[in-house]
């Protein structure tokens, strides 16, 4: 049978990530002490099988236990976590975003930062996670433990979160690490929150509110009231105190807000607070333009002073350039959204449109991605690589477009100039496609697209590529589209028997196809061919899907093929007769 090197690539996956659930066992511990060295190993291994996700937890890993051994500083392990935090995020793993908060609380715990290490661990218990160990139950105990610690202190919510203790004493101190804390975040939500909190901390104030002005409406607004329940405030920009600090560019402490009539009473009235002492001032960025206010409330210990004014003017200047950061950021962000939709719908119109040249083999290049996408899952590629091969899939065939209709229409056998007039339309795809400015990302699309009939052996064409000189992209192509061209109608011949078709890529393994391709092809289930052989027509059968799931494309080329002689189960002919039911439809394929 085959060695499907995906089910060897899979066992390293869970291989690494049993070590590193060992290893966060034993660093937990306080009696022992986890191996750093072979948690990098581990990290190197999960970048080599690009499995980001454990990337993350071993960057967290390694983080909590070089700072528990004295290794790192407080701020490099930040960094690090905040950097495989960044990476659990992308990589949608809940497992690494829950190892990277609990850390991080540990971390926080160690810093005597009582209420955010509650926050953060709390935050990670409330993560929920298919993976069967304890690490529920650690984290419950390790909360336990931290909210006995801090009723016995009597240790008050207003502890700091990113600022090591005792960070007030010398404001300097304090400015410099809330800018380093500043430094670390680019979206603007976690922004503000991660402003506001340090501003709080930093003068020993009760609240800290962060409005950004909004030109275009006129207005201030705030995600983050910090020490209230408020998820966004909004008002005329020329209203209250943070109104007329926007429009002035005055900076106001006022010891009794009560005394002073530009004080708008009216929130305090709705929520029950009492505002006491208040310190006011405008956030300017780089060209010194009010880009918005400060407004912290209630001194804890008297009344806020001109030191409490010069630190808010340090810290505000950092704040200043990294909020309209965040916002170039932002909308840097989304106009490169809209580009990358804008090139996908111009590629999914012209791959359209070249398919329709010939309705016979419409929706192929469709299939061909679609097929595609189902090997680069199961070779577990990252999001941003498959969306490089996804679009050269799509174009692949746009070089047909310089092919004669004779040709490409033609019933029967194609004559051997014929044959090699069509083999023109790889070099053509190269050609176009090579004339198209494509980001430095999708550079490649153009040598993808136009390497999907080169041959691991080297005897394909245009270019007579071998092996790993082909791109992994166009090795994947290669399967897809002779998979999809041998199972669907063309002029000259019906589809073949789905035993025979299979049984193609099985033989040329190696020869013709890259044999980790093919094994992960054959990996795939077959209610997922299904789906791809019906795009555009009927819908599969959720009892038959049911069926299909259980078996994949080498399953059934086992049981038709290999072992065909064998009396086969009752579930076994079920679930033949049920591909073959969909395989067989005509209109799976022929009149789209």
């Amino acid at each position: 049978m085959l060695n499907n090197t995906l089910y060897i690539q899979d066992k390293n996956y869970e291989g690494i990530k049993d070590n590193l659930i060992s290893l966060l066992n034993t660093a937990l511990d306080d009696n022992k002490r986890a191996n750093i060295g072979t948690i990098d190993d581990l990290r190197k291994t999960s970048i080599a099988i690009k499995a980001f996700d454990l990337v993350s937890f071993s960057m967290s890993l390694f983080a909590y236990v070089q700072y528990k051994t004295h290794k790192l500083s407080y701020y490099k392990t930040l960094a690090i976590l905040n950097d495989a935090k960044y990476l659990a995020n992308s990589s949608e793993s809940y497992l690494a975003q829950k190892i990277n908060m609990f850390l991080l609380g540990l971390i926080e715990f160690e810093e005597e930062n009582i209420d955010v290490s509650l926050d953060l661990i709390h935050g990670a218990s409330n993560i929920a996670i298919s993976e069967e160990f304890d690490l529920d139950e650690k984290i419950f105990n390790f909360e336990e433990k931290i909210k006995k610690i801090n009723q016995k202190k009597q240790i008050s919510s207003e502890k700091p979160s990113f600022i090591p203790k005792h960070h007030t004493e010398d404001p300097l101190i304090a400015f410099l690490k809330v800018g380093r804390t500043i430094a670390l975040e680019t979206n603007m939500d976690n922004l503000l929150t991660v402003v506001a909190q340090e501003i709080k901390l930093a003068l020993d104030a009760d609240r800290c509110t962060v409005f950004l002005l909004d030109e275009e409406k006129n207005e201030l607004w705030s995600k983050v009231a910090l020490g209230m329940n408020t998820k966004e405030i909004r008002f005329n920009s020329s209203l209250g105190l943070a109104g007329h600090v926007a429009t002035t560019g005055e900076t106001v402490n006022i010891q009794e807000a009560y005394k002073d009539k530009r004080f708008n009473k009216e929130i305090d009235n709705q929520t029950g607070y009492v505002t006491k002492s208040i310190l006011c001032m405008p956030i300017r960025n780089m060209s010194h333009q009010i880009v918005g206010v400060f407004q912290v409330l209630n001194k804890k210990d008297g009344y806020f002073t001109e030191k409490d004014e010069d630190l808010l003017i340090a810290i505000g200047s950092s704040a200043g350039i990294a909020l309209e950061n965040a916002a170039l950021f932002n909308k840097q962000k989304k106009f490169i959204e809209e580009q990358r939709l804008l090139l996908s719908s111009f590629v999914d119109t012209l791959s359209a449109s070249i398919d329709a040249r010939d309705k016979i083999t419409a929706g192929h290049s469709k299939r061909v991605t679609l097929y595609t996408m189902l090997i680069c899952d199961k070779l577990n590629l990252d999001s941003r690589e498959k969306e490089i091969i996804r679009q050269a899939s799509l174009l692949h065939d746009i070089g047909k477009i310089g092919i004669r209709d004779s040709v490409l229409q033609k019933e029967g056998k194609l004559t051997e100039d014929e044959y090699k007039h069509i083999q023109q339309h790889v070099k053509i795809t190269d050609d176009i496609l090579s004339k198209i400015y494509f980001s430095k990302e999708y550079k490649d699309v153009a040598k993808i697209a136009s390497s999907h009939h080169e041959k691991y052996n080297g005897s394909g064409y245009f270019r007579k590529l071998k092996g790993e000189d082909i791109p992994i992209g166009g090795r994947i192509l290669a399967v897809s589209d002779v998979f999809d061209a041998i199972t669907s109608k063309r002029h000259y011949r019906s589809k073949m028997p789905i035993e025979k078709a299979i049984d193609i890529i099985v033989q040329d393994s190696g020869t013709h196809f890259d044999k980790n391709m093919a094994d992960a092809f054959l990996s795939i289930e077959t209610d997922k061919i299904i789906d791809v052989m019906l795009t555009g027509s009927v819908e599969l059968d959720i009892n038959d899907r049911a069926i299909l799931n259980k078996y994949s494309l080498l399953n059934l080329y086992t049981l038709m093929a290999l072992h065909k002689d064998r009396e086969r189960t009752l579930e076994e002919e079920r679930f033949i007769s049920t591909f073959l039911k969909y395989y067989n439809t005509e209109c799976a394929k022929d009149d789209r």
